[in-house]
């Protein structure tokens, strides 16, 4: 008899709910190795742009927003539209609650100076693209002449829970928008390979628009695949909520690149920085910055977030470039966790920061002693500054190094850059991510037993997640071996027809992916058959 494969499928995720959520929860793909990347594929290819100062992208035809920089003045979409071809933003355009958005893929948006694209409280996004046609949002300005805080950013407001008081707060950087609510699995729509190119600048003092932000945006929010380059602010910042997200690429972010507060509790997996040494904010630019409010206080939910996977590479590439550093970058560090956070990251890699890990405040200290808050079967190296450093409180300096190195936590501290044997990261031309041959981050995951080398939850099983769930238009398959085996991927429909054949033959072992597309079929549930080696089993998929 064939063997049940082990799925590992979103639908399942979400149907848990928020209190499930731990590096184990069938969100997370189970792989072997530490970092965002397998060694085989370069999932950047095709979609991302390294380049995107000099892109030559055609001029506007079509408008959206008033030019007025304002909630009450701003333009406001009420009722559901279509954007397709090459859109200029100009001025604040908010869409408003019942109200989806969609941008077909291959849609250009060239946004002019502080414009911004509002989800509201109840709106919807519905913007993807595909590897071959991502959906770009980006700088009005021509080429050669673009730069960090050419225009605002996409903001995405939801109804799911966050720690302000009374539940309730309203969007920085003066959009004043309303978000929170009580529904943790929320619907602000669906993300999927997205550019975000230039946004993000400082309004006030603590009163910013990131490149990407999302405000108690909920877990049926579907996001993978976005690539946000040259923000002058932060490039993702997550205010509460529990939105889930794979494959995100902070590009030359001028302040930090992953933020999450407000008793933010989604999950990331595969994310993906690289810092330019040339291109900092005047505050000190982190990979992580994470509180769980502004005031440090216990304010629930805690800001309790789950990372995994990120391959994090800062502005320094070896000790000279450390030595010519701006202050900001010299004082930024992989990750900053302060004012009573509860983050977890697992399975990272962060190499070439001014400093290592910056723990502060005395409850967080307290929650990492307890492991509440975590960093587990992470690598840093190359830093040059500081390596730990905890501002007093509850902890030492020593002694947050005692903790990181502790061996139930797995974590290493690289003497040298090359120890991580990255292939080519602190490229600006053509960057590749994935690890050589011999590079230590193989085998080094929390799901790997590393004394026999192999999976251990689950063991010798393969491992499969379909994403997003309910979809429209495509959907991905991810698929992890721990060995070469045959395998055979067929989508079917109800009736039990053939409408495609993904995969039909030997596959190395590691992580690989497959695309359905279903644009061109009725929407409806098809069943995905996946049979590896001597194991099978059926995905369901719901195309609306």
């Amino acid at each position: 008899m064939k063997k049940n494969l082990l799925l590992s499928t979103l639908v399942l995720a979400v149907s848990w709910g928020v209190a499930a959520q731990n590096i184990d929860d069938a969100f997370f793909t189970q792989v072997s190795y530490v970092g965002a990347f397998d060694g085989i594929e370069d999932w950047t290819a095709g979609w991302a742009n390294w380049d995107p100062v000099n892109t030559a992208y055609p001029d506007a035809t079509v408008t959206k927003g008033n030019g007025v920089f304002s909630r009450s003045g701003g333009t406001h979409i009420s009722a559901n539209e279509t954007w397709s071809g090459v859109i200029r933003l100009n001025g604040w355009v908010y869409v408003d609650e019942g109200v989806t958005l969609t941008l077909q893929p291959g849609t250009i948006i060239r946004g002019t100076e502080k414009s911004v694209l509002v989800i509201e409280r109840g709106g919807k996004i519905h913007a993807v693209g595909s590897p071959t046609q991502p959906i770009v949002f980006t700088s009005n300005k021509g080429a050669g002449f673009r730069g960090p805080s050419d225009w605002g950013g996409l903001v995405i407001c939801g109804k799911a829970p966050n720690n302000l008081p009374g539940g309730t707060g309203i969007a920085e950087g003066g959009i004043e928008s309303p978000h929170g609510g009580n529904d943790p699995a929320d619907n602000s729509g669906t993300l999927a390979f997205v550019r975000i190119e230039f946004p993000g600048y400082e309004v006030a003092t603590g009163s910013e628009i990131n490149g990407l932000s999302f405000y108690s945006a909920g877990s049926q929010t579907q996001v993978d695949h976005i690539q946000v380059s040259s923000s002058g602010d932060d490039a993702f910042e997550w205010f509460g909520g529990s939105v889930n997200a794979k494959y995100l690429i902070s590009y030359k972010t001028e302040d930090d690149d992953f933020d999450t507060d407000n008793g933010f509790c989604g999950r990331i997996q595969f994310g993906l920085i690289l810092r330019d040494p040339n291109q900092v904010d005047s505050d000190t630019a982190n990979g992580f910055e994470s509180d769980n409010d502004a005031s440090g206080s216990n304010s629930q939910p805690r800001t309790k977030a789950i990372f995994s996977n990120i391959s994090g590479f800062g502005p320094a590439k070896d000790e000279a470039a450390y030595n010519a550093l701006p202050k900001n970058h010299k004082e930024g560090a992989s990750a900053r966790l302060r004012r009573n956070t509860s983050i977890k990251i697992f399975n990272s890699l962060f190499l070439g920061f001014g400093r290592g890990i910056r723990l502060e405040s005395a409850g967080s200290q307290t929650a990492a002693q307890a492991d509440e808050l975590t960093i587990q079967n992470s690598f840093i190296g190359g830093i040059y500054g500081e390596k730990f450093l905890t501002d007093g409180a509850a902890m030492t300096n020593a002694q947050l190094q005692e903790w990181f190195l502790d061996n139930k936590r797995k974590n290493r501290l690289l003497n040298n850059l090359a120890d991580a044997q990255i292939a080519n990261p602190f490229s600006f031309t053509n960057p590749d991510f994935r690890p050589l041959a011999g590079s230590p981050v193989f085998n080094a995951s929390c799901w790997v037993v590393t004394s026999a080398g192999e999976i251990s939850r689950p063991a010798r099983e393969a491992l499969v997640a379909n994403y997003p769930n309910p979809f429209r238009g495509t959907i991905r398959i991810e698929l992890t071996l721990d060995r070469r085996e045959f395998v055979q991927i067929t989508v079917y429909t109800l009736n039990g027809s053939v409408v495609a054949t993904l995969q039909n033959g030997e596959l190395p072992g590691g992580t690989h992916r497959f695309d359905f597309d279903a644009r061109q079929l009725p929407k409806g549930i098809y069943l995905g058959r996946v049979v590896s080696g001597e194991k099978t089993g059926i995905l369901k998929m719901v195309a609306e």
